[in-house]
Parts: C-alpha cells; sequence; structure tokens
C-alpha cells in the first residue's frame, strides 16, 4: 500500500474494502499519522466522498436494521457534523488545510467504525424492573443496594461506576448508596435531579402520578427541579416534594417510616385521601380499580398493610367509609355511596 491508495481509501473514492484487517496494521497507521502531519502531500483535487464512505460503514454495522442502529444513528450525526465541518474550513482557511482536516475526521470515522466492528466500548443498558405487583432489590456495580417497588425501573449504561454513577428512575425506589467522593450519585427522572455522595433515602417518580417526592434517611441529598433549576439541600428526616401542575419544589420535615416501610413488605398510609389509597392498593395488588361515587374530602386514611389480601384491606375500610366492592380477577369496582 501507498500514500497515494491510502488517500483515495480514506477519501472514499477507492473500491478497495475498508476493514478491520487493513486499517489495522502498522504500516497504515504510520501512513495514517505521516498523512496528518505532512497535509500538503494530500490531492487536494480529491474530494471525500462522504455517502459513499457512509455506505461501506453502514455494511458492516447491522447491515439488517442499520435504520434502527443506535451506532447507525450516532455515524450519521457524526457525517452531517463533518459536512458542515468541511464546508466551512473550506471557506475559512487554505485548501490543503481543508482537505487536511477532512481527511482527519475520516479517520476519526474509521476509528469508529474498527471499533463498533470489534465490540469494544460499545455502550450498552441495563435495566431493572420490578412489575406491578413485586418488590425487587438490585446491587449496583459500585455496590450501592437499591430496593423497586412495583411498577417501577431504574435503567444506568456499562460505565456506571467507572466513569460516572448516573441513572434514570420510573417509579419508587429506596436507595443505600455506597460513599464515593469522586463520583457522585445522580438519579434522573422526569421533573427532578437527585446528586448525592453516599447516603439512604426514598424516591417516589411515577410519571402518573402529579407530584414527586424525595426522603431522606440518613445524610445529606441536594433535589433540583429540572424546570427552572431551583435545588434543594435535604438533610435526615426531611422530604421535598415537587408539585408537577405549579412546578414548585417544597421542603418539610417528616417522619420517614411511613414513606421508606414498603422496602420491607409493608404498606403504610399515614393520613393519606381515598384517591391516593386507590392508587397504592392497585400498583401493591397489581389490579385496576374503578370507583364509582364521589369521595368526601373529610376522608383520610391511616393504616398498615402486611400480609393482609385485597378483599380483607376493602373489607377493613367499609368498616369506617360507607363503600361497596366487588373483585372479578384482576378488575375491582368499589361504589362509594
Amino acid at each position: 500500500m501507498n500514500r497515494e491508495l491510502l488517500s483515495e481509501l480514506l477519501i472514499g473514492t477507492n473500491d478497495a474494502d475498508m476493514n478491520s484487517e487493513i486499517l489495522s496494521t502498522e504500516e497504515v497507521k504510520s501512513m495514517m499519522y505521516h498523512q496528518w502531519k505532512n497535509p500538503q502531500e494530500v490531492h487536494i483535487d480529491k474530494k471525500p466522498d462522504l455517502a459513499r464512505l457512509f455506505e461501506k460503514i453502514k455494511s458492516r454495522i447491522h447491515p439488517e436494521s442499520a435504520s434502527k442502529s443506535l451506532n447507525t444513528q450516532f455515524l450519521i450525526s457524526e457525517i452531517t457534523d463533518l459536512k458542515s465541518r468541511y464546508h466551512l474550513l473550506q471557506r475559512r482557511f487554505v485548501i490543503s488545510m481543508a482537505t487536511a482536516a477532512s481527511v482527519a475526521l475520516l479517520i476519526t470515522l474509521a476509528s469508529i467504525f474498527i471499533i463498533d466492528q470489534n465490540q469494544v466500548f460499545r455502550k450498552t443498558y441495563t435495566e431493572n424492573i420490578a412489575p406491578k405487583g413485586e418488590k425487587s432489590q438490585v446491587i449496583l456495580p459500585d455496590g450501592t443496594k437499591v430496593y423497586l417497588n412495583s411498577g417501577s425501573a431504574i435503567q444506568y449504561d456499562n460505565h456506571f461506576g467507572r466513569k460516572y454513577r448516573e441513572l434514570q428512575l420510573s417509579g419508587e425506589a429506596y436507595f443505600e448508596v455506597t460513599g464515593n467522593k469522586k463520583l457522585p450519585f445522580i438519579i434522573n427522572t422526569t421533573d427532578i435531579k437527585i446528586e448525592v455522595f453516599g447516603t439512604t433515602f426514598n424516591v417516589m417518580a411515577y410519571p402518573e402520578d402529579e407530584i414527586v417526592e424525595a426522603i431522606v434517611t440518613e445524610g445529606t441529598v441536594t433535589v433540583t427541579e429540572v424546570y427552572n433549576q431551583s435545588s434543594l439541600l435535604l438533610g435526615a428526616n426531611q422530604k421535598a416534594t415537587f408539585h408537577k401542575n405549579t412546578q414548585i419544589l417544597l421542603l418539610n420535615d417528616v417522619n420517614p417510616g411511613p414513606y421508606v416501610s414498603w422496602k420491607d413488605n409493608l404498606l403504610t398510609f399515614d393520613n393519606e385521601n381515598f384517591a391516593d389509597v386507590i392508587k397504592k392498593l392497585e400498583r401493591w395488588y397489581d389490579v385496576s380499580i374503578q370507583v364509582e361515587g364521589t369521595d368526601s374530602i373529610m376522608d383520610r386514611f391511616t393504616l398498615t398493610i402486611k400480609s393482609e389480601s385485597l378483599r380483607e384491606v376493602l373489607e377493613l375500610i367499609s368498616l369506617t367509609t360507607n363503600i361497596e366492592y366487588t373483585i372479578q380477577a384482576n378488575q375491582v369496582k368499589i361504589i362509594y355511596n
């Protein structure tokens, strides 16, 4: 291989098949480096055939589902950016520098191709789910223990615990975070972001709920709402509540016990209204509850469910509240008299 062939290979005008065997040889690596250090040797009458180069790369990466591949989408973005940079450099600098910069960027794309070909450093995601009616425990790569309440999920990538500690939460989870002052532990939800270095706390962030809550049992936690970027610093026995409708973030002192008892298989209601009780019962027992009639604003419920069945719970509620109910499989109807 000579520099003429290498130049044509990099700018996409040569029919030679670009593959890892060619590009990984020491000779080619040396030529690439020399070509970059000596841009005047690049043939300035040739322009990069970006579309052709991309087709070569794409044929090697998920050829059957290229349009759906995250890697392919990334390369499309890279090539679009490369085109704009190429034209910008061509306008601002001499043609030799523009061509050299384009060759350098194409070498970068070739490197991306090789990385994907060998499946090295590919970003993958892990998702842990607790279906409705169930709970689960997860040990993250950094040793952090996570309890997932029913209908909840966390997602993180394969760099978690090495380059950063960041995950996405939907639902409710209790965290016992392993201390690490160099890598903060970050939880992202749709409405708030929680950042800690090592502590224990609970986050409730169900997408369908009108509020999002973070309750600290030990240590300190920073809660930031994503809309206006306002933040609160929470200590032990404090709760941050974000109201989605008003986009207001509030701080209160609380007894965290009732909020975190679910991880010990105890469902606790502490002076809660009927609508909130229904939502929690649906998740806890994996049922759909239809309510007919209107509950009283004065009706508040304080009780703890251990191993009772749904029928036993509804029977208990009916002793103090004028309701009737029917249960058919996972469909429940409550008539509020």
